[in-house]
C-alpha cells in the first residue's frame, strides 16, 4: 500500500471512529449493539420529560457477559415494565403472587415453567448507597424512580435464600456516560474529517 493511499484511509477511519462515539449513542449490549439514544433527565427528578422516567438496567449473565441499558418508562411502572420495554428479549409470566421472571434472552425458563430449575433463579437487586440489595419484592410490585438503576444477576442461593451472584455496581451517572458527546459533534467531526480528505486529494493531484 502506497503512503498516499495509507494517508487517505488513515483520515477517513479517524473520522468515523470520532463520529462514532457519538453515533452510538450510548451502552454497549451483550451482543455488540448500541442502546437507541435517550436523553437524560432533570437530576433528582421524578417525571422526567411529558411524564417519563429513566431507569438504569443492568443485567449479568452466566458467561460474564453484561448488558447495561437506560430505558424510558412512564412514571409510575414497575420492573416488570422497565424489562418488557428494554432492548433484550424478556420471559415474564404471571403467577398467583404477581409477575414473575423466568427468563432473560433465552437464559432461564419457559413461562409454562418459570421455575423450572431449583438452583438458579433471576435474582433482583436494588441500590441502597454504593451497594446492591436484594429486593424485597419481585419485579411487579416494584416501581423505581427517575434515574433509579437496577440489576439482575442468574444466581443460585446460599442456606438463607440470599442470592450469591450479583451484577457489577453501575450508577446512573456511568450508565449515562456514552451520551456525552452529542450528534451535531459527530457530525462536525466527520465532515472535518471529510474535508481534509478531500484538500489533501486536491493537493495531490496539483502536485
Amino acid at each position: 500500500m502506497s503512503r498516499y493511499t495509507r494517508v487517505l484511509v488513515a483520515v477517513l477511519v479517524l473520522s468515523l471512529v470520532l463520529a462514532g462515539v457519538a453515533w452510538a449513542d450510548g451502552v454497549v449490549y451483550r451482543d455488540g449493539l448500541a442502546a437507541p439514544a435517550q436523553q437524560q433527565g432533570t437530576p433528582g427528578g421524578k417525571g422526567g420529560q411529558q411524564g417519563q422516567i429513566q431507569v438504569g438496567l443492568v443485567v449479568l449473565f452466566p458467561d460474564g457477559q453484561v448488558h447495561t441499558e437506560v430505558v424510558k418508562v412512564p412514571a409510575g411502572a414497575t420492573v416488570a415494565a422497565v424489562l418488557q420495554k428494554a432492548n433484550v428479549p424478556v420471559t415474564i409470566t404471571d403467577t398467583g403472587w404477581g409477575p414473575a421472571l423466568c427468563a432473560i434472552d433465552s437464559v432461564g425458563c419457559p413461562a409454562d415453567n418459570c421455575f423450572c430449575d431449583p438452583q438458579k433463579f433471576w435474582a433482583f437487586y436494588v441500590q441502597q448507597g454504593d451497594k446492591w440489595v436484594p429486593a424485597s419484592v419481585g419485579v411487579g410490585s416494584y416501581t423505581p424512580q427517575d434515574q433509579e438503576v437496577v440489576g439482575f444477576a442468574w444466581s443460585g442461593f446460599d442456606a438463607n435464600y440470599n442470592p450469591t451472584v450479583q451484577p457489577p455496581f453501575l450508577t446512573f451517572a456511568e450508565l449515562i456516560m456514552p451520551y456525552e458527546i452529542p450528534e451535531p459533534a459527530s457530525m462536525a467531526l466527520l465532515g472535518g474529517g471529510l474535508v481534509a480528505l478531500a484538500g489533501y486529494v486536491r493537493r495531490r493531484r496539483a502536485a
